[in-house]
This record gives C-alpha cells, structure tokens and sequence, in this order.
C-alpha cells in the first residue's frame, strides 16, 4: 500500500518536510482530500490525505487543532498543509502534540505548489500500487485454493512481486474479533491495510520476503523463512501485537502460525494449520495469542483424527454424567474440573481463579468423585479427564 512516507518519493512533494507525527509515516494512503469545509465526515471515508489550503481556512471558526482533531477520529491518513501568507502561517504548539500524540503525520508544503501535480503523481502512484497489492491477493488465493499450481505459473503471472517461492515457506494467519458483536463483526478496510503495511515493513527490515492481504476479519501472509530464524519471527509477532493493541485496542487478536513446507504443493498445509491455530484459540476464548501449529501438542492429533465420533464417544464416557448435572442443576462442576486440573490441582489457585472459596471447591471436587464414582487422586483419572475436557472444547 501507498504510505506516507512514500509522498517524499514524488516529484511534485520535493519541498515538502514533515514537523510531527514521525511514528505514523507507515499509514496507509487510499486516496487524498483537499478541504472545503471545516466539516470533514460526510466527504471522506478514511485512509484519505487531508490537504489544507485556502478556501477552509479562512472559513468562520476554523481552527487548525479541532479539524485535525475530527481528522483524526476519522482515520485519516495524515495532514498536507500549505502555507505561507494567506495560508497556515503558524503552527501552534499543541498541534504538533496532537500529531505527534496520535502518530498522524503532518506535512508542510509552500503554497504556490502546483496542487494538479500532487493530485495526479499521487493517484497514479496509489493506483500502480494498488495494483501489486490485488496481485498479492490472487497469489495468495490461488495457493490455497488450487491445487494444480505450479511456481513456473507464478513466476510467469507476477514477475513483480519479489517473491521467491524456493526454500523453505510459511503461512501465518491473523485474526480480529470485537467482543460486543463477534457474529457480524466487519473489521475497517482502512484499519486492515495499515496493519498489513506495518507488518511488511518489519518483514522488509528483516529482509524476510512476504506475500500478505487482509480479507474480512483476517489477515493472511506467505513467509519465505529459508533465513530467517524463529528468534526474529517471534520478535516480528510480538511486535505486531504489541501495535494492534495499542493502537487498535478494541480488537481482540489471535495470530496462528502452520508449519514450514518445502514445496508449493504442501504449502496449502501450511495455511489449514496457522487457521486451525486461530479456530482453537477461539474456541478457548483466548485472546492475544500467538500459537504455532506444531506447539498444539495433543490438538495436533485431535485434527489429524478423521473420524470425530471417536473423540465423541471419549467424552461421552468420561463427562457425560457431569455434563448432565451441571444441565439439570446449573451447576459448574466441568469448568471447576477444567481450572482445578489446569492450576495442577492446586486448590487456592483454584479458588482464586474462579472467585470463590476454598472449601467450595474442596466441596464441588467431592460431588465430581461421587457423581462420576473415580478417585481425583488418581493420576490416570485425571489425566482422562483432563483430556475429555481438552477434547469438548475442540468439538464445540
């Protein structure tokens, strides 16, 4: 994507600086707005550069810090301000802060420059860029989806997207979620490509080749890892984490990893499982994870497993006379089973983590032996039911 550190690159910005907002230069430009009003949210969408010439300025009640302020709410990429005499002839201290503050890159350019040059070297640059970004996509999809492909295909269709695919290859998966409203949760599209352009750069940095897109509440990558080592992916990770919550900290994130594949034809694998990661880390309620596919341990097996009504039938026999008493009573004897085992039978960290009193749990562990007729202390039988429960959660 176009970012605003690449407007430096254009030959019609050559006297343009930048004075705050030096962090937000990875923001993604989807298009630019020169401003007539002091208005802002009936003509733009987001994404956009805000230019301030003239005309708004010179509007009643105009002030420089609430309209970038309402930019800002509206997730405008950065500012583009002219000035001189007539135009923006000071900036004021708490503009900067703003900018600054709100990682929104603000922009100084004389006025007299011509702006039909900016429009038109802009656009056209957005445009071949956007261009490079759908041959990503249908990449991507045409990996997952077909199974006939072969690289010669791909090095044939898209020479341009210094891609190799020899060596080792990698899928990695990024899921969002907002708790109010999971269902029919639509994530920003001016949101998804600045993540993505801040997961290239600290890809690019590390000069590990990617193929990347976002589509509905996902993001997808295609790693070349033959040199990069597990040390800096987990670093690239963590940082990404780190930027989507405090950033977009409305979000919930999971990211899952599959494994290396040596050859195009089992990279599809690679992609099932980094998606298998992020559909178990949402069956768990987890959130802020990072799960590659080969640390799932026993998961590993329970989706390799082509026949569930085995994995069925283990959990009928071990819970379901549990799962019945909980339904009849509503009680919560599987979950207080699931924490105890889970906190290694401890029973102050027990009740500590489900709000309630020692001796409660001292009293529903009880009721779990007697309903069930096994023995807690026994080390098999816990490890049954540890297991049916790390069972139910998959089937769910």
């Amino acid at each position: 994507m176009f970012q605003c550190k690449d407007l430096f690159k254009l030959s019609s910005l050559s006297k343009m600086k930048i004075i705050a907002g030096n962090k937000g230069l990875h923001r993604v430009i989807r298009w630019s707005y020169k401003a007539e009003s002091i208005h802002l949210a009936k003509w733009v969408h987001g994404g956009e550069l805000l230019i301030v010439s003239k005309m708004v300025i010179h509007e009643e009640n105009f002030d420089l810090y609430n309209f970038l302020k309402e930019a800002i709410s509206l997730n405008m990429s950065g500012a583009l301000l002219l000035t001189g005499t007539g135009y923006i002839e000071q900036i004021p201290q708490s503009v900067i802060d703003l900018s600054n503050q709100k990682h929104f890159p603000l922009f100084l350019i004389p006025w007299n420059t011509p702006l039909v040059d900016i429009f038109e070297e802009l656009g056209h640059a957005i445009a071949s860029i956007n261009l490079i970004n759908d041959k990503h996509k249908d990449l991507l999809f045409s990996i997952i989806f077909n199974n006939n492909l072969s690289i010669d295909y791909l090095k044939y269709q898209n020479p341009e997207i210094n891609f190799s695919f020899d060596g080792s290859l990698q899928f990695f998966e990024i899921n969002f979620l907002l708790p109010q409203n999971k269902n029919s949760f639509k994530m920003n599209d001016v949101d998804k490509d600045t993540i993505c352009q801040f997961i290239h750069t600290l890809f690019q940095n590390e000069q590990i080749p990617i193929l990347y897109s976002g589509y509905t509440k996902n993001i997808i990558g295609l790693m070349n890892v033959t040199n990069a080592s597990t040390d800096t992916l987990n670093a690239i990770f963590n940082e990404t984490l780190t930027y989507i919550n405090e950033n977009y900290p409305n979000y919930i994130i999971n990211i899952g990893i599959g494994t290396k594949q040596q050859s195009l034809s089992k990279c599809k694998l690679s992609y099932e499982q980094a998606s298998k990661c992020i559909n178990l880390a949402i069956k768990q309620n987890k959130q802020n994870t990072i799960r590659y596919y080969e640390q799932l341990g026993l998961y590993q097996l329970f989706y390799d497993i082509n026949n569930k009504t085995l994995l069925e039938n283990f959990v009928s026999n071990i819970l379901s006379k549990l799962i019945a008493y909980d339904e009849k009573y509503n009680t919560d004897l599987i979950k207080t089973l699931d924490v105890y085992l889970s906190k290694n039978c401890n029973l102050n960290q027990t009740a500590e983590e489900l709000f309630i009193h020692r001796n409660t749990i001292k009293y529903r562990l009880q009721r779990i032996e007697e309903i069930t007729n096994t023995n807690l202390d026994d080390a098999f039988t816990r490890l049954n039911f540890f297991n049916a429960i790390l069972i139910k959660i998959f089937l769910q």
